[in-house]
């Protein structure tokens, strides 16, 4: 056993028991390279990374590639997923030479952090066109040892041109507030579009779901990329990226048809796709498939990922057993000796393409639906219905077999950021519940947001306002990020509208004048990603570009401008959010990149508008809120609603570019002001 057997990161863990001296990232490490003049190798991933897995198990377990690593460096183990600080900076090495980033990453420093050799995987052999891992680690060592000049020459240019990453694209030409530029932008991004099978580019394909909303902003607008957009919703669906006896979708496909995934579920994909799905559902309300996959995923999330504290996990792995997709996948014997019926086993096969020779590895099949429904009840000579209720039942067989395998590792960990997206997407889809007519799963969505945010603001944030990002087996830990302040301040403004509770609105006000104190760019044009006083490390990031999730500085723009239009925003908030978008005017032209931003600088358009409802309590305004809610769908721009406590009867106001109505009292008449508002 190594020192990370004491960490509390479940991926770290994983490394325990290699022969490598594993450090995790810290003094003792970095003061052992400084004092031992030996450079670090630094390798970073995590716990639902396959080949992540591939390199521990050829190189990390392999005693003589260890023997090398532990001779020469000091070895040092980060989850990128609770030191995503460390992960930005050293990603940019792999960019800079020339290499696609991604995990795992292997980066080789100096002892004062200069990064001047990266690479992601390297195989125990030579192959894939780069050499293996020992001769690479031989190689390094003697550059070392002797030819010390040549290392510093290399670490200063890597650190100069980190620096100018770090300036790149900021400037202030364009615009990227208003119509014309959202059109702009999801133009581009419809482009991207597989006109075939949906999705972006070729393969691999990812969901991408905050490129998505983007496009659905403007499809609100003026209706572009209908078709665009639920072919893409529909064909993930259908693909073998979606559990379709769980519910939930897996990281990304491997081809271009959704059919064959990497089989890791990451709590943000699930909390970002699920209010997509809501919001398309209520967009399109024909299309049944768009409230199951909400339904499907909530349930998953319930049963699978929520922690006893009200919270949920991290992600569950690709591999069991050590095989990719074991869990997941069947073969037609499977089927039968399940379901116990020849006739059920050929017939589910036949809808979910379960053949013989199989459609992955081994002879094994993913589920999928080849055609839709309607098409597969057609050529059955049954209805729609019919075809369900015959389903139904096999698929919950099967799921209860599944239980009994081995399942994939789940990573416990607790995030504050994923968790804040999951509430902010459980808020959504309970607002879509609620215009389906279905108050049970209305209200389960939000007792499940709810203990997530209470539970978050309890333990995650101290008593001067800092937030934590990680808890493990109960015990809080690391310092937060931007995107951790920044999601959990918008999960807590979609609970205020949700719920209309202003404890909600405090919190989120709060957080708000935290980032602004303490990870403002001096002159307040932008946001560090760590805090004021945090670890230093060779460079302090600004958060700009969307990942695989949201940047913090799109979600905070979001946070502030909403605040803003509320009237209750933190001082200086709109000024700003406004020189953000200013500075980042380029962000047009790479939508990509900045969705986020894109999206919250409609926050800041003219024809954003606001609803304050005004009555003695919450549930005095209740038929007013009720209004907003089925009136928000129909409406072209960006809504932003909040409540406040007076006397009197209950009220609306409906404000728009400082312009604001009188106070609305009937229902039709404030379904009349807002649809009108977004037709102007």
């Amino acid at each position: 056993m190594n020192r990370l057997a004491q960490s509390k990161s479940p991926y770290l863990r994983q490394h325990a028991e290699n022969p490598v001296d594993w450090y995790p990232w810290g003094d003792e490490a970095l003061e052992r390279a400084r004092r031992e003049d030996k450079p670090i190798l630094l390798s970073v991933g995590y716990s639902a990374c396959h080949w992540c897995h591939v390199m521990a198990h050829e190189s990390f377990e392999d005693a003589d590639t260890a023997a090398l690593m532990n001779t020469h460096f000091i070895n040092i183990k980060v989850d990128r997923e609770e030191r995503p600080d460390i992960d930005e900076i050293y990603q940019k090495v792999v960019l800079l030479m020339g290499q696609g980033g991604g995990w795992p990453l292997t980066v080789f420093l100096t002892p004062d952090h200069r990064p001047f050799y990266g690479g992601t995987y390297f195989p125990p052999v030579p192959s894939y066109g780069r050499p293996s891992f020992r001769q690479l680690l031989l190689a390094l060592a003697d550059l070392w040892k002797n030819r010390r000049d040549d290392v510093e020459g290399q670490a200063e240019q890597l650190l100069e041109g980190i620096r100018e990453l770090a300036a790149g694209g900021q400037d202030g030409e364009g615009a990227i507030v208003g119509p014309e530029p959202l059109a702009t932008a999801a133009r581009d991004l419809l482009a991207r579009l597989d006109p075939e099978w949906g999705g972006f580019g070729r393969q691999p394909k990812f969901p991408n779901a905050t490129c998505l909303e983007v496009l659905m902003l403007q499809n609100r607008v003026d209706g572009t990329g209908s078709d665009e957009l639920l072919l893409t919703l529909e064909k993930m669906w259908r693909g073998g990226i979606y559990d379709h006896l769980r519910g939930g979708f897996a990281r990304y496909a491997v081809d271009r048809v959704w059919l064959v995934p990497h089989f890791e579920k990451m709590l943000y994909d699930n909390a970002l796709l699920l209010g997509l799905y809501a919001d398309a559902s209520l967009r399109w309300p024909e299309h049944g498939f768009l409230r199951r996959v909400v339904r499907e995923t909530v349930a998953y999330l319930e049963a699978d990922m929520r922690g006893p504290a009200g919270t949920f996990y991290a992600a569950t792995d690709a591999d069991s057993e050590g095989v990719e997709g074991k869990y997941f996948c069947w073969t037609p014997a499977q089927l039968e000796q399940v379901l116990g019926s020849r006739d059920d086993a050929a017939f589910f096969a036949a809808v979910y393409g379960v053949d013989p020779r199989g459609n992955f590895e081994h002879g094994m099949s993913i589920l999928h639906l080849a055609q839709p429904p309607a098409q597969i009840a057609q050529a059955l000579g049954m209805t729609e219905a019919a075809l369900e209720a015959r389903l139904a039942p096999l698929r919950a067989r099967l799921l209860e077999a599944r239980y009994q395998r081995v399942p994939p590792l789940r990573d416990d960990k607790i995030l504050t950021s994923w968790n804040g997206l999951l509430i902010s997407g459980l808020a959504r889809a309970a607002a879509a519940a609620e215009q389906w007519g279905e108050p049970e799963l209305q209200a389960r969505c939000l007792a499940l947001a709810t203990a997530a945010a209470r539970r978050l603001l309890d333990a995650h944030v101290g008593a001067h306002g800092e937030v934590m990002r990680v808890d493990f087996d109960g015990v809080v830990h690391t310092r937060g990020y931007l995107e951790d302040v920044a999601f959990l301040a918008r999960a807590c403004l979609d609970l205020h509208e949700a719920t209309l509770e202003l404890v909600w609105q405090d919190a989120a006000a709060k957080l708000a004048r935290y980032a602004l104190a303490h990870h403002a760019v001096a002159g307040g044009v932008g946001f560090y990603v760590t805090a004021d006083d945090a670890e230093r490390l060779i460079e302090r990031s600004e958060s700009q570009h969307d990942s695989a999730i949201p940047s913090g500085l799109g979600v905070l723009v979001e946070v502030l401008l909403r605040l803003d239009l509320a009237g209750v925003a933190p001082a200086g908030a709109r000024a700003a959010a406004e020189a953000c978008l200013q500075r980042q005017g380029a962000a047009i032209r790479q939508p990509f990149a900045f969705a986020s931003l894109i999206a919250a600088a409609q926050f800041a358009a003219p024809e954003a508008a606001h609803v304050t409802l005004r009555g003695a309590s919450a549930s005095a305004v209740a038929e007013l809120a009720r209004t907003v809610a089925a009136a928000r769908p129909g409406m072209r721009a960006r809504l932003a609603v909040s409540f406040e406590a007076a006397e009197g009867p209950p009220a609306a106001l409906v404000c728009r570019a400082q312009v604001c109505s009188v106070p609305i009292h009937a229902p039709d008449a404030l379904r009349a002001a807002l649809l009108d508002e977004a037709s102007r």
